[in-house]
């Protein structure tokens, strides 16, 4: 799996010596919480993501690292691939994940809600960390630690209130393959872009992005909430003594050279969660 890791580095390392355009993805600030934003056709994005949590209740805390190759295939579809790397403190950094994700948004026009399908297949290893999503509820037991086979789905919808202003919701359901046992979340929230540079045209921007390529373009704030709903083991439940529930805040800065870069903090909100969580986030986009 070390050389599959490698392997993708080198190819995401070639990917930006020979592309140089913007795209825009679904997630904007937000780490978890995604709306109905798309790549356009052609445009592709790279990015790193790293979790530092603090867990609490005597468990050991952890870093976890996600690398994202993300690809419009049409202006509807968007498809991405994850590798994950994670450390629980005291142990080794090791190989954690793959995941295997599609988006595809029903109507190229905008409609009130502007609906999206998910699907994402995920193989997940005993030393996976990083929280992508929550579903579930804690009181269902586990089965022994081993590699894990799931696919997750999701209904993203998700709305412009202004050009400035966006809002979200994402209905969660995953299926483990070794058992059958269905898991439920969801994840809400909001973007708000607080700086947004003046450029008025396509043509502008590119100009600008050739003579002054780290000048911020955009800053946006992003608050989300998510959590489990339970599962069809014990049944749907948002209990706090039974699911996982967090509140995050988070900020991202675009630049005029298509580079990103955003940092968040996850906090818990129920004795199940973990305590508190540092997000942080960079990426290039690019045709």
């Amino acid at each position: 799996m070390r050389n599959v890791m490698a392997l993708s580095c080198v190819l995401i390392t070639t990917t930006m010596i020979n592309s140089a355009n913007p795209a825009h993805a679904g997630n904007d600030a937000n780490f978890v919480l995604y709306n109905q934003h798309m790549e356009e056709k052609g445009e592709t994005e790279i990015e790193v993501f790293s979790d530092f949590a603090h867990v609490g209740d005597g468990e050991r805390d952890y870093t976890a690292q996600l690398f994202e190759i993300e690809y419009g295939v049409t202006d509807l579809w968007t498809t991405s691939v994850y590798l994950e790397g994670a450390k629980t403190y005291g142990e080794n950094y090791d190989y954690a994940s793959f995941r295997f994700e599609n988006r595809v948004r029903l109507f190229r026009e905008e409609t009130f809600f502007n609906p999206v399908l998910y699907a994402e297949y995920e193989q997940k290893e005993p030393e996976s960390r990083y929280i992508l999503s929550v579903v579930g509820r804690k009181d269902t037991p586990e089965g022994p630690s081993e590699t894990e086979h799931e696919l997750e789905t999701k209904l993203i919808v998700g709305h412009d209130i202004t050009d400035r202003f966006n809002v979200a919701f994402n209905w969660i359901n995953e299926i483990k393959f070794d058992n059958g046992l269905w898991s439920f979340g969801y994840a809400a929230g909001l973007n708000y872009v607080l700086i947004k540079s003046g450029l008025e045209t396509e043509e502008e921007a590119r100009e600008k992005s050739r003579s002054e390529s780290w000048d911020l373009e955009k800053l946006t704030l992003g608050v989300e909430f998510y959590g489990g709903l339970g599962d069809s083991a014990r049944g749907l439940t948002a209990a706090p003594d039974k699911t996982e529930q967090y509140a995050g805040v988070n900020l991202q800065a675009e630049f005029e050279s298509h580079f990103h870069a955003g940092i968040g903090g996850a906090f818990g909100l129920t004795k199940e969660s973990q305590d508190a969580i540092l997000r942080l986030t960079a990426g290039y986009e690019f045709e």
